[in-house]
């Protein structure tokens, strides 16, 4: 008897290496996302993002979980203060294949994200990629968090304009700034 999980327990989450030197996704019980790394692969040290530039950075990781589910990935503290910015980021319950992670290097100044220790990684980016002044983030360190939401099931009903312009609501057809908020 195999002990391979084909159906899905609406409690457990199962996460997967797609490369050897992945980090299965952790998170302590106070806190409400999971600490996402960046995995480089064998083949790639570092990865360069130019300034104001966005670039998918792989994590090495698959999931399965719930249909009640959805992971979304969201920004850390710690990278949005290096200008680091986590773009949109949906994994569906359904997703099989790694999980990558759209970030975007708000700096006026390279952002380097690296499996190797700073004097490594900065002899190694001077010599090949001719950069001196760059922000250095290890993958070592979670690039983004991903928080697991519930996804509500709920029915789609088309009905026209004319009648959902009238269901009862506070703002009704007012645009931005009506709220005046």
């Amino acid at each position: 008897m195999s002990n391979k999980p084909n159906k899905i327990n609406d409690k457990t989450v199962y996460f997967s290496k797609t490369k050897l030197n992945a980090i299965i996704p952790t998170k302590i019980q106070e806190n409400a996302g999971y600490d996402i790394y960046a995995c480089l692969g064998a083949d790639l040290d570092y990865v360069v993002t130019e300034p104001h530039k966005t670039v998918l950075i792989p994590t090495g990781i698959a999931s399965a979980f719930s249909d009640d589910y959805v992971f979304v990935l969201k920004e850390r503290g710690s990278t949005g203060t290096k200008g680091i910015g986590q773009r949109a980021g949906i994994i569906d319950s359904g997703f099989r294949n790694e999980w990558f992670v759209p970030i975007t290097n708000h700096n006026n100044i390279p952002l380097i994200i690296s499996k190797f220790s700073e004097p490594h990684t900065k002899l190694a980016v001077e010599t090949y990629c001719g950069i001196s002044n760059y922000i250095y983030y290890p993958t070592s360190k979670a690039v983004c968090q991903a928080l697991l939401l519930p996804v509500p099931k709920v029915t789609v009903l088309e009905i026209p304009y004319s009648e959902l312009a009238y269901i009862e609501s506070e703002r009704g057809t007012g645009m931005l700034g009506s709220s005046g908020k």
